[in-house]
């Protein structure tokens, strides 16, 4: 009997192998993040790194244990602690580390932080909304909940003037951590991988004296350093109780050591197109060095797009195809790398000889310039140049040249507020663009050309 219930032991453990598993390897960060965080719209440069390099690792999974399947892995231990089964209530790696400092961390939690593991680097969009999707876990769930050991993340976004934090509760400006998301507080947005029941955690009872947890873990601080291998020899180790086991998820449980996980959740923020951005993706121990947590970052989610729901939105031309962002990112402006005229939409708007009405058909061609008008107007200004062909005297085709030119303006005028125009330079027959001996030259003649000049600022 004890026999076939071994060999059914064995083959439910290879079933659970085969249907859900995590993942680590250990590759050069600098080169995973060049090459697999930035997806659709953005750029990325000038990568730095800062923590222990144990602590950050690439990893896959399958979709019946974590959310995401594939990024990299970013925490206060070791990256491969990760890796389930959920076996210690109190798994930690202490890297030595002093007490470290982060200006941007500071603002948002006071408590002392150790064992930060930094991400950095310069990104430029090519969009106005920028995304990427994470999950954190903690082994701080949930004895620590509402306590000083709060374990804290962010995803601090900067430019030149600001600096803020995107990683927040969905529709608040609360950052993410042990103490903003658990089984109490945005119960919707946890998921609950705790099966240990010891004296200082019981499932559905409070703790009402903190001081006890504070104990608890100045404790193990002391205790840690006298077993060698504190995952078999610590005193606080406990086996899984059965009533929690029940309410956990099995495969989460079998393959995630942490013991508690957010959703996943996605960080976002507005930006202004062709700007050069910094990103940093902090974590870090809070009041202690034990107790570890992470956060899981996915591959290719760091996108930009456009989003018209932005409040202020204004519309933006794709310039990512006639500049060289990489030079934003090295620190050149927008304004300076447009080309001095963009001739590729430059529009020619014909008319019949010896007339100054705009056709239903060409005038379909002006209202695609004020859509084009509106995206660039704050590196470009509207040029119009008049032209007629060789039929008549100079001063009459002068006159016919310049109606025409303020037959579009007109236009213009109408269908964009508060259009201003330069002094026009209006052009006749001497400087045609096509023979006037032909009429298919002439026909071609006849038109105001319509150009968008850059603005020197």
């Amino acid at each position: 009997m004890k026999k076939i219930a071994a060999i059914l032991c064995f083959l439910f453990l290879c079933f659970l192998n085969l249907s859900g598993q995590i993942n680590v390897h250990y590759p050069d960060i600098d080169d995973w993040v060049n090459k697999n965080f930035a997806g659709e719209g953005i750029i990325i440069g000038n990568i730095t790194h800062k923590g222990n390099p144990d602590a950050m690792a690439s990893f896959t999974s399958t979709p019946n244990v974590l959310k995401i399947t594939k990024g990299l892995l970013v925490s206060t231990g070791e990256a491969i602690s990760a890796i389930g089964p959920n076996d210690r209530y109190n798994v930690s790696k202490d890297f030595g580390t002093i007490l470290e400092h982060d200006k941007d961390l500071k603002a948002l939690e006071k408590g002392d932080l150790y064992d930060v593991s930094l991400i950095e680097f310069d990104f430029v969009p090519f969009h106005n909304s920028i995304k990427f999707n994470y999950q954190f876990a903690s082994d701080e769930y949930p004895e620590y909940v509402s306590s000083s050991f709060n374990d804290i993340f962010a995803f601090f976004i900067s430019d030149s003037k600001n600096t803020k934090n995107i990683a927040v509760v969905p529709g608040k400006n609360i950052p993410v951590s042990v103490n903003t998301i658990n089984d109490q507080h945005h119960p919707e947005l946890f998921i609950d991988n705790n099966v240990f029941l010891n004296d200082i955690s019981k499932k559905n009872v409070k703790i009402k004296d903190r001081s006890e947890v504070e104990i608890s873990k100045k404790l193990w601080r002391s205790l840690k350093n006298v077993f060698s291998n504190p995952k078999n020899n610590s005193p606080n180790e406990y086996e899984p109780n059965e009533d929690l086991l029940k309410n956990v998820d099995e495969n989460l449980y079998h393959f995630l050591q942490y013991d508690g996980i957010t959703q996943k959740l996605t960080a976002q923020a507005y930006v202004e197109p062709y700007k050069k951005y910094h990103l940093k993706i902090i974590i870090a121990d809070v009041a202690d060095n034990v107790y570890d947590s992470a956060v899981f970052l996915e591959t290719h989610s760091l996108t930009a797009a456009k989003d018209s729901k932005q409040q202020g939105f204004n519309d933006y031309a794709d310039y990512s195809k006639i500049i060289d962002c990489k030079r934003i990112l090295n620190g050149e402006l927008l304004e300076n790398l447009l080309p001095k005229e963009l001739e590729l939409i430059s529009t020619n708007i014909y008319f019949d000889f010896d007339k100054t009405e705009i056709s239903p058909t060409e005038m379909k061609k002006i209202d695609a310039l004020v859509e084009t008008y509106e995206k660039i107007k704050k590196n470009y200004r509207i040029e119009i140049v008049g032209n007629t062909d060789s039929i008549g005297s100079y001063a009459y085709n002068l006159n016919l040249s310049k109606a025409r030119s303020l037959s579009v303006i007109k236009v213009l005028q109408n269908a964009i507020p508060g259009f201003e125009f330069d002094e026009l330079a209006h052009k006749s027959y001497t400087q045609p663009r096509h023979k006037n001996n032909t009429e298919s030259g002439r026909k071609l003649n006849r038109r105001v050309t319509v150009n968008f000049v850059r603005i020197k600022k």
